[in-house]
């Protein structure tokens, strides 16, 4: 860590000899920055709705019609996908439409009784969960009800996306990209992103045993640091600006200097830094900067003149944001015995 310090202050050096050329209003528009790129995900055909398959899990209801009539409430759809009734015995219906399930146990009651009608119905289709996981409101697994479930639906039933509030402000806490709906262990390729906007070969119905996955944003954040109220690390999200980013760390203060704000990019061993002015953007001169996933924004004071005083000032600040995750990870890490 110590190295990586020290690389980032010789960079930074090397770059104050000459004036920090403008930050870019877009980091697309920065040929030192490639972001990660993201395949996306043909979608899947539109596929005609599933009928109702009894798993294991479900809780059926059993009754015959019949001299000596059954009546059975709960019997339970066991792992191997077998139904335990009387009289017939273990009767494999995982898998089995409804009616199909009820003629299976008829063909077998009729050595029993001749003329009995088997009425089979589903008390609880607790087998028919789906699981959610990672960056929602309510993770875990659910029963899905009656009719089709498509993958939009499915999140608003978990409650949406985390989210952190606080000073007045949302933001969320999902990488929405990055999600993905497995199904048998094996990703499906569809984008929730676009599952959300409706597009149908992307919203698909769920099914039984699917899994959806939203990672959460580790380490996507923009630190604001100098002369701001509330210097703080920002989740960073598509579309985040330079001015969200100083009105979410409490604004700037009376020392800074609104025509000198600093922008670091890249990693510490090779950093890019930028000059950008609030004040130009304010007064419609300049674009409002978008920021890029890891960018350090630095608000400087109005006697900082010099570019070696930004990177005096700028470098403990740095030292301080990288102990603090050095601590994190010793105490994230196992206990050798």
């Amino acid at each position: 860590m110590t190295r990586l310090l020290f690389l980032a202050l010789v960079g930074l050096t090397v770059s104050a000899c000459a004036h920090a050329p403008p930050a870019l209003s877009r980091p697309s528009g920065d040929s030192g920055f490639t972001a990660e790129p993201m395949p996306e995900p043909p979608g899947m055909d539109v596929a005609a709705p599933r009928p109702f398959e009894l798993q294991p899990g479900d809780v059926l209801s059993l009754g015959t019609i019949s001299p000596a009539p059954l009546n059975v409430p709960r019997l339970v759809v066991d792992e191997a996908g077998l139904l335990h009734a009387p009289l017939v015995g273990a009767v494999p219906v995982a898998g089995l439409r409804m009616e199909e399930a009820q003629e299976r146990i008829q063909e077998r009651l009729r050595r029993y009784d001749r003329f009995g009608l088997v009425s089979l119905s589903v008390t609880e289709p607790a087998g028919h969960r789906v699981s959610v996981l990672g960056a929602v409101e309510r993770p875990g697994a659910y029963v899905l009800g009656g009719g089709t479930t498509h993958v939009a639906e499915l999140l608003a039933l978990v409650g949406g996306l985390k989210v952190m509030t606080g000073d007045a402000e949302v933001a969320e806490l999902a990488d929405l990209e990055a999600a993905r709906l497995l199904r048998g262990g094996t990703p499906l390729p569809i984008s929730v992103v676009r599952a959300l906007a409706g597009d149908a070969r992307h919203n698909i119905p769920v099914a039984p045993g699917d899994l959806l996955f939203i990672p959460a944003l580790q380490g996507a954040s923009v630190r604001v640091l100098g002369e701001v109220k509330s210097a703080r690390a920002l989740p960073w999200r598509a579309g985040l600006r330079l001015s969200d980013a100083l009105t979410r760390a409490g604004g700037m203060t009376v020392d800074a200097d609104s025509a000198d704000i600093r922008v670091v990019r890249g990693p510490l061993s090779k950093p890019k830094l930028y000059q950008a002015s609030f004040a130009d953007v304010v007064a419609g001169r300049a674009p409002d900067v978008e920021l890029a996933r890891g960018d350090i924004v630095f608000v400087t004071r109005h006697w900082f003149a010099t570019m070696a005083d930004v990177l005096q000032r700028l470098t403990p600040l740095l030292a301080v944001g990288a102990a603090a995750v050095t601590v994190m990870e010793l105490n994230a890490a196992p206990i050798s015995q």
